[in-house]
């Protein structure tokens, strides 16, 4: 099954057991993140992709450079281990993971939640890459992925038991917007998956011919 379809009956299940306040509270962020272009202006497939230093769960510092010292590397950006939706996600990268080594490419999860959470999410979804830890969202807003709850939202999550500002241990409540990111080793953005609407993400699939191209392009 494609993952979208996975998406699709997950949000149907969601929606029966949301109550239409909270539904129509979130569908009206995501049509705001839609109208404004975020997902737009965001870094894009052909841009130079931002650098970084995270900690991973162990407390270990991941730099971008390290990593396209050896190869092509896939940035996961997710919301958090809340989201069902991401979990998902992730859970279908994983599923790939061990191709995406075979091609040469390494794989990394971004999200701003605190490094417990983090390690939760690796551990909940069986991941064998690391969720690294951007507190504040300062790479997030780099790549132009990360926004700023409005206050309605902010106070219907709330009410559903979410509080971003435990969950992240940071004050800001704002979030990632989904998104992937494959960079080749000269730290060029070959593919971008950005979702503004976090319901929706692109198929693990669609990454294999990006990859085949760098191949092909590194061996000439």
């Amino acid at each position: 099954m494609r993952l979208q379809d996975e998406l699709d009956a997950l949000r149907g299940k969601c929606y029966e057991n949301t109550p239409s306040h909270i539904r129509r509270v979130r569908q009206e962020a995501i049509d705001d993140l839609v109208s404004a272009g975020i997902a737009e202006r965001a870094i894009q497939a052909g841009n130079q992709a931002p650098g970084f230093r995270l900690i991973d769960p162990d407390g270990r510092m991941i730099s971008s450079h390290d990593l396209l010292n050896d190869g092509p590397v896939l940035i996961a950006f997710y919301r958090g281990g809340w989201c069902p939706y991401c979990n998902l996600d992730l859970r279908a990268i994983q599923a790939v993971a061990q191709r995406l080594r075979s091609s040469g490419v390494s794989i990394v999860a971004i999200s701003q939640q605190s490094a417990y959470e983090s390690r939760a999410t690796e551990r909940m979804n069986g991941l064998s890459f690391s969720s690294l830890v951007d507190r504040g969202g300062g790479v997030a807003r780099a790549f132009g992925v990360r926004w700023k709850l409005p206050r309605e939202l902010r106070a219907t999550e709330m009410e559903t038991g979410l509080d971003l500002a435990a969950v992240n241990g940071e004050p800001s409540w704002t979030l990632t917007m989904p998104a992937r990111f494959l960079v080749s080793r000269d730290g060029i953005v070959e593919y971008a998956d950005i979702s503004a609407d976090y319901t929706r993400r692109g198929d693990p699939a669609e990454l294999f011919p990006v990859i085949m191209q760098i191949r092909a392009r590194v061996a000439h």
